[in-house]
């Protein structure tokens, strides 16, 4: 799955941009701790633009599409088609699935996961609606790593991939790219304070425990 975003390191992410020659974000406030339903930068072929992260199915809001899910929907394979896009990250934030890893029941965890470099590309489509654009993160079987504590992960894109992504204009080979991740990933247990969509800064990726006291002050 893909619970929460966090872009706050911009340079860093507008860099990497740069250097694959892709269309470069302007300036804006960092975020740590992007939830779903908020708008989130994304990048197409042609621009960056800005849409709401989850897509009203049936009257609900969600924001994530399944690998498996896609291919069985004609109506997500055209999307995906057509309005594929990249999610620019410096990392996301993931709760363990107790309910399918027992071990984690009663534990008070989250983790912080990104790469040794600090950014990532998630891979995405976008859907037209009445009020305006939304976006699904596409997710796929967890790495080795997050298998740990959850049985899914974001589709991650080293960049050759994200360039190559961009270019398809058929749903199958982008299917064919929503595999896990194998390359290096940087995760850790990260704060509580992250856990309220409406707490921001840097004590969303502190390490679990280094901003207790704070928290309890809030």
């Amino acid at each position: 799955m893909c619970g929460r975003l966090n872009v706050s390191d911009n340079p860093y992410v507008q860099a990497l941009m740069k250097d694959l020659g892709m269309p470069i974000f302007p300036e804006f406030q960092p975020r740590w701790n992007i939830a779903p339903g908020t708008l989130i930068n994304v990048i197409t072929q042609k621009q960056t633009t800005t849409v709401r992260w989850g897509i009203n199915f049936n009257g609900f809001s969600h924001p994530n599409s399944r690998t498996s899910t896609i291919i069985k929907r004609p109506d997500l394979r055209d999307w995906l088609a057509r309005y594929k896009c990249l999610v620019p990250v410096n990392g996301f934030y993931e709760w363990p699935d107790a309910n399918l890893y027992p071990q984690w029941r009663g534990r008070d965890t989250r983790f912080h996961i990104s790469t040794p470099q600090g950014a990532m590309f998630l891979a995405a489509f976008a859907k037209p609606s009445d009020t305006g654009w939304q976006a699904n993160i596409i997710t796929t079987d967890p790495t080795t790593e997050i298998a740990e504590f959850h049985h899914r992960s974001p589709v991650i894109l080293n960049p050759s991939q994200a360039i190559e992504w961009l270019k398809h204009s058929d749903s199958q080979p982008l299917l064919d790219m929503c595999l896990p991740y194998t390359g290096e990933l940087k995760l850790y247990e990260c704060s509580s304070f992250v856990d309220d969509a409406r707490h921001e800064g840097a004590q969303c990726v502190a390490p679990a425990g280094e901003y207790a006291d704070q928290i309890s002050l809030l």
